[in-house]
């Protein structure tokens, strides 16, 4: 593989494969925060900071008090000095905002930027509740301030869940979702598929042809969506995605293998199942980072079968 320069190892980068088997954690991340209803803390996303001075989490945090404003939540953080212990920053940071964001921002993705700082782009609904994706930038990851412009939008469909990688070429690489506005069939052909579009400087970006992750099986009759993608020391690249079915309505978490980033094969079985405390319907947005002993943990969303969402995390030696 050719030598990467060293921004580009902070950004969806691991020298090791970290497989398709993972163990549950017990301990919850980010627990609901009590005195609201409903109780839901959801799409996790989850940098390594500078001079190994611990981990920031992104998260989406539902804000019902904030109904009467039109806002149904926003992106905010937690701090941990070794990617287990977790404690909740205070403030927010990427709110609810115009244009295009009145509603909710949510399925925050930070990336390091070649010439220094953040760029976040995330998941926005304004008044119409269209899904699409902007960006925001910070130089210290706390503080941040939109960037102009729409990043990506689709005509016809929904996007968003957004994952982006550097390439060695400089340009940029987009995976998202792309729920069409009218279902084009039922079940796994209704269309809920995970695309990609690039970009030569990661503002500007064109879907690619063709479909990266298809509904394909009946746990994906529903969708797939959520893809986290890793490039691998060997040059391929590895995706954890969520695929959740319709009846009865569940998630869960597989993955699969690609030698380009654009052609994938799905591993066979389930990656993370549902099961277990605090995740008996739902598990989705995976995020993967390489803690300091070598192994790897994937964070997640889980839902109980009610209408409680936490962050809990799964690890695998690799």
């Amino acid at each position: 593989m050719t030598s990467l320069p060293e921004w580009m190892f902070l950004t969806h980068y691991q020298p090791e494969d970290p497989g398709a088997v993972w163990i549950k954690d017990l301990a919850v991340v980010i627990d609901i925060d009590v005195e609201r209803s409903p109780h839901r803390v959801l799409t996790p996303n989850v940098i390594a900071l500078p001079h190994e001075a611990g981990y920031r989490m992104y998260y989406y945090s539902a804000q019902p008090e904030r109904k009467d404003q039109g806002v149904s939540g926003c992106i905010v953080s937690a701090f941990s000095p070794d990617g287990n212990q977790w404690t909740k920053e205070t403030g927010i940071r990427v709110d609810a905002h115009a244009p295009d964001a009145e509603n909710r921002t949510l399925c925050p993705e930070v990336v390091t930027l070649p010439q220094g700082g953040y760029r976040m782009y995330y998941q926005a609904h304004g008044t119409s509740d269209r899904g699409l994706i902007l960006s925001s930038f910070s130089a210290d990851s706390l503080q941040w301030e939109r960037e102009a412009g729409i990043r990506l939008a689709l005509e016809d469909a929904v996007c968003g869940s957004p994952r982006c990688l550097p390439l060695e070429d400089g340009r940029w690489r987009l995976y998202c979702h792309s729920y069409p506005n009218q279902p084009q069939g039922e079940g796994i052909h209704s269309g809920n598929h995970i695309i990609s579009a690039i970009s030569a400087d990661g503002l500007f970006f064109e879907v690619e042809p063709g479909v990266r992750i298809k509904q394909q099986q009946a746990l994906e009759d529903y969708a797939v969506y959520a893809a986290e993608v890793l490039r691998l020391g060997d040059g391929s690249y590895r995706m954890y995605y969520a695929g959740w079915c319709q009846d009865p309505l569940e998630g869960r978490i597989f993955s699969a293998r690609s030698k380009n980033g654009l052609d994938w094969i799905k591993d066979e079985g389930i990656c993370l199942d549902i099961g277990g405390l605090h995740q008996g319907s739902k598990v989705s947005e995976p995020c993967i980072i390489r803690l300091p002993d070598g192994r790897f943990r994937m964070y997640y969303e889980a839902n109980d079968g009610a209408q409680e969402w936490r962050i809990l995390s799964a690890t695998s030696s690799g």
